[in-house]
């Protein structure tokens, strides 16, 4: 009888263990932990394009997502049309835009239990992408709650990146046809006011009078060259006046260098902004209010060789 009362007594305790293991563990599993994997594409990463967009955030944890705050990246404009195209059968999300402190959020928050683990949830969206090329990084806010008060205290935080890139040369072409219109045009005027004030032969002549006393100049400071020093100062003179004629088209043209400014600040930098035009390693991205210099630049010294036409040192 003894015994009896002993098996008893143990196959009780068994049970109420047994009871309070799966109790703890049936809490443990309703808590859970909470995570979430983001996937994000597009038709076109173009800068400054606009485009339809997928999201799909996957449920990777142990406990029911209820919903979500996405942080829309601050470069992002015209963000519209958001609509569920892919949820849980027997479930109903929803999903809206916010503006919190000047950030702009997608709020996402379902119905019922929420994601289970596994389960996953797409939505749609267009927007204009940024004017600069470079990864822009989505944040995630995920909850276990089922309503929209979930949105303010996000349990699980994730981020995804997404590239934006320079895919089409057309406007850095663009602005590199304009550069060498203007520099050509320039040059060519400069060789116009060169024939009416000095003459291209005579312009000629002096270029090459005044190369060769800055090269003798300097061999002769080099050696130390006290007697051929002497004898270049005596014709120093002759070579301001040369100076002063050569420079003479370059002070009437001066007005028309204006040009470039004006184009690069008041017509072209309003029409492109910020927008990436041409990447350059060890640099990045350049938008129009540097491109436009660098090329006018290079195209100006290239066009200066081609017409014949040096700068004049002073």
């Amino acid at each position: 009888m003894k015994v009896l009362n002993k098996i008893v007594i143990i196959l009780l305790l068994t049970l109420v263990t047994f009871s309070a293991l799966s109790v703890l563990t049936g809490s443990v599993n309703a808590a859970g932990t909470l995570s979430c994997q983001a996937y994000i594409s597009s038709k076109t990463a173009g800068v400054d394009q606009a485009t339809s967009y997928t999201f799909t955030i996957n449920n990777t944890g142990e406990a029911n997502l209820g919903s979500a705050n996405i942080t829309i990246p601050s470069s992002y404009s015209n963000v519209k049309n958001l609509a569920i195209s892919q949820e849980p059968a027997s479930q109903d999300w929803t999903i809206t835009t916010a503006t919190i402190n000047k950030i702009n959020y997608i709020l996402l928050y379902g119905s019922a239990e929420g994601l289970s683990p596994g389960q996953s949830i797409t939505f749609t969206f267009s927007a204009t992408n940024p004017k600069g090329s470079g990864n822009y990084k989505w944040i995630i806010g995920a909850n276990k709650n089922t309503n929209a008060t979930g949105l303010n205290t996000p349990e699980f935080t994730l981020n995804t990146n997404y590239s934006i890139i320079i895919t089409s040369i057309n406007a850095a072409l663009l602005i590199s046809i304009i550069a060498t219109v203007i520099a050509f045009l320039n040059t060519g005027l400069n060789r116009a006011l060169i024939n009416y004030f000095v003459g291209w032969e005579q312009y000629r002549v002096m270029q090459k009078e005044m190369n060769e006393y800055r090269s003798e100049t300097m061999a002769a400071m080099r050696a130390n060259d006290k007697k051929q020093i002497e004898k270049l100062k005596k014709r120093e003179s002759q070579i301001k006046n040369m100076q002063a004629q050569m420079l003479k088209p370059q002070m009437v043209q001066f007005g028309f260098s204006f040009i470039y400014i004006i184009i690069w600040f008041f017509v072209l930098t309003p029409t492109f902004g910020g927008t990436s035009m041409v990447y350059v390693p060890g640099i990045g991205p350049l938008p129009v209010l540097y491109w436009y210099p660098i090329a006018s630049f290079f195209l100006g010294l290239l066009a200066s060789r081609l017409i014949g036409i040096m700068p004049i040192e002073t």
